[in-house]
């Protein structure tokens, strides 16, 4: 089966030789279908022409006219063209921003099956639902990292009825499990136990509503310490007043800022428990990538949550907004053996969240659209 996939929004200002480390998840989807068998191309839009190989995907970057981030209303016509040039059999579509691009590139290539895959996108306002659903009604397929967001988009008029539909993980993570006495001496993260934020410090990720409840957790716990990684700081100000305010949890919660991303799975690898307050997510990767390490989740009880923890059997999930919840869930969780958790998330990670996971679970959906079942 011959996969194409399409990217049209590009970052201006990467170099060629940074590619495969702005888009991880890109290559990941990409190896992961190539090792079942499949023959994979992606067609990315980008600031020069070039054609890289890794891991036996071919990557056509070609560079149009438009800006990088094209709007709803563009046509590439050069880049379709291009595309044009090879045989397809599955045109896999990255965003629903590009819903009317699909709809004009399915016209050129017909014979193929189209799928558009949600990246954390919202239904917006009725005209944006409607030109969506307009578009995208030439699509063969969708593919959500939750069947809850699939649900709300079908139910607010933004997709058309009768097309097929996948629940597969945005992105994975290949972070490797490592033993954490061995890994806490290069980082020198201690506590016990040690709960690990990565996240931006928003009012989408909560970090008021975590500490608030952490400071209940220090009276349980008084050894326990929190690790904050972060690369958008919006509510620092505010959460370095909240710090202020308390003795004991300015001592435990300790501000690492940015973290590299090569280097930001020693820290994984450090953590007993991985902690976010968000409201809404169209995925969660720092999540996966934490499940990947055995990290223990204790996450706010929302849709793309749910399904990343199994509805919270793995790990545990709590009402967002709620420090008091927050602060019951750790409590129960903390008073499992965490060899045993840690271990029980690493394997559901493996099984259903994993590159490889991944992979299966995007072969069966293509095949699906083919047999007609």
């Amino acid at each position: 089966m011959k996969v194409t996939f399409v990217n049209y929004y590009y970052d201006k200002d990467i170099s060629i030789e940074e590619y495969f480390d702005k888009y991880p998840a890109v290559h990941g989807w990409a190896k992961a279908l190539r090792d079942k068998g499949l023959d994979v191309k992606v067609y990315h839009r980008f600031s020069q022409n070039k054609i890289l190989v890794k891991d036996d995907v071919e990557y056509i970057l070609v560079n149009d006219k438009f800006r990088s981030d094209l709007k709803w209303y563009q046509n590439p016509v050069s880049f379709h063209n291009k595309i044009c040039e090879y045989k397809h059999e599955i045109v896999h579509i990255n965003s629903f921003r590009y819903a009317y691009q699909s709809s004009l590139l399915k016209q050129k290539v017909s014979s193929a099956k189209f799928i558009i895959q949600h990246h954390a996108e919202k239904p917006g306002h009725w005209i944006k639902r409607f030109i969506v659903r307009k578009f995208s009604s030439s699509a063969d397929g969708f593919i959500f990292s939750s069947t809850e967001l699939y649900d709300e988009w079908f139910e607010t008029r933004t997709l058309p009825a009768g097309k097929k539909f996948a629940e597969i993980m945005e992105g994975s993570s290949d972070f490797i499990f490592r033993n954490r006495d061995e890994v806490r001496f290069k980082t020198g993260l201690t506590g016990k136990p040690i709960f690990l934020w990565v996240g931006r410090l928003n009012v989408n990720k909560d970090p008021v509503t975590v500490l608030s409840g952490f400071i209940k957790i220090l009276k349980d716990f008084p050894e326990a310490k929190l690790y904050m990684i972060y690369s958008e700081d919006n509510l620092k100000s505010e959460l370095l007043s909240f710090l202020e305010s308390d003795a004991a949890i300015k001592n435990s919660v300790i501000l690492l800022g940015f973290i590299p991303y090569k280097k930001i799975s020693d820290y994984y690898n450090s953590a007993d428990y991985f902690v976010l307050g968000s409201h809404y997510e169209g995925s969660g990767f720092s999540l996966v990538e934490a499940m990947s390490c055995g990290v223990v989740p204790i996450v706010t009880d929302i849709p793309a949550f749910r399904m990343i923890t199994d509805n919270g059997r793995i790990g545990g999930l709590w009402k967002c907004s709620d420090a008091e919840a927050f602060y019951t869930k750790a409590k129960e969780i903390i008073k499992k053996p965490i060899e045993a958790e840690s271990k029980k998330t690493f394997d559901f990670f493996s099984s259903n969240l994993s590159y490889a996971a991944i992979g299966s679970k995007a072969k069966i959906f293509y095949e699906s659209l083919f047999a007609g079942n």
